[in-house]
């Protein structure tokens, strides 16, 4: 069991004046032969996380665990993380990177105490975070620092559908993905090839066949947001959740979470704006 005490984190804020000189701004988190390596403190405000793994197609995601002053008992977290489809209640999942063998997601990190973890489930059936791909991680510095980035389209999740555009412009832009809804819920972007459909993808039995993962945002807790920059070409995609509802055991996109989107130039002398 893994802890860091309260007193421990007052001290280190005291110190540095409510920040670390050693924090990380931005954090390469890097996950390879079952561990997860990344700083242990990382200064607080919008902070862009990048993750680079080994191919095996982890999902690293970042929670907040909601008792700013207690200890962090990782290996009970953990477990109750493994045993259930949601997030336990010690904790909200504030995203991160979703689909590549790199990827990268804009949070909020407040001050506090955080379990970046692996959620991705091995052939054993257990999230690769029992096996070592976890972190305890202390965000430290003022609360309310920065500004967020400037957003091309926003992506609303709740259940069981999203609220967007049904399209969006070509090239590099950044989305802003909140969770409306009462349960955890996930962005992937899929980009349709050469001719398919979203139904033919839905059913069918090779989806790769019929699309190709672009990018996306790991789950999110209710009431979290995250960035994610994007470079779109034009083309037919389509954006899902595959989060299980406790409820009819179910991934979300078999609820109906799933929905088309076109990517293309606006008509000429009519401007796309802000959603």
């Amino acid at each position: 069991m893994e802890l860091i005490p309260a007193v421990a984190l007052r001290l280190m804020l005291v110190l540095s004046g409510g920040t670390i000189a050693h924090a990380a701004a931005d954090p390469v988190i890097t996950v390879r032969d079952g561990r997860l390596v990344m700083p242990d403190s990382i200064a607080s405000g919008w902070r862009r996380i990048r993750v680079e793994e080994d191919g095996a197609g982890h999902i690293v995601v970042a929670f907040r665990m909601r008792d700013a002053s207690g200890p962090v008992e990782m290996g009970r977290f953990l477990a109750d993380l493994d045993a259930t489809d949601m997030t336990p209640p010690a904790a909200l999942a504030i995203g991160g990177p979703e689909i590549g063998d790199t990827g990268e997601v804009i949070l909020q990190l407040t001050p506090g105490r955080y379990v970046f973890t692996c959620v991705r489930r091995g052939a054993d059936g257990h999230r690769h975070g029992r096996s070592g791909e976890a972190r305890i991680v202390t965000v430290v510095g003022r609360a309310g620092l920065g500004t967020p980035p400037r957003v091309a389209d926003t992506v609303r999740m709740a259940e069981f559908a999203y609220i967007t555009a049904e399209r969006w412009q070509p090239g590099p832009r950044i989305l802003r993905v909140e969770n409306i809804g009462q349960q955890d819920h996930q962005l992937r972007i899929n980009r349709l090839r050469e001719g398919a459909t979203a139904r033919e993808w839905l059913v069918a039995e090779d989806p790769a066949a019929y699309a190709k993962p672009i990018a996306g945002v790991a789950r999110m807790g209710p009431g979290a947001a995250a960035y994610l920059p994007v470079d779109l070409p034009p083309g037919n995609y389509v954006i899902y959740c595959l989060v299980t509802d406790p409820a009819s055991k179910q991934p979300h996109v078999m609820r109906g979470m799933v929905k088309p989107i076109r990517v293309e130039q606006p008509p000429r002398g009519r401007r796309q704006g802000r959603r």
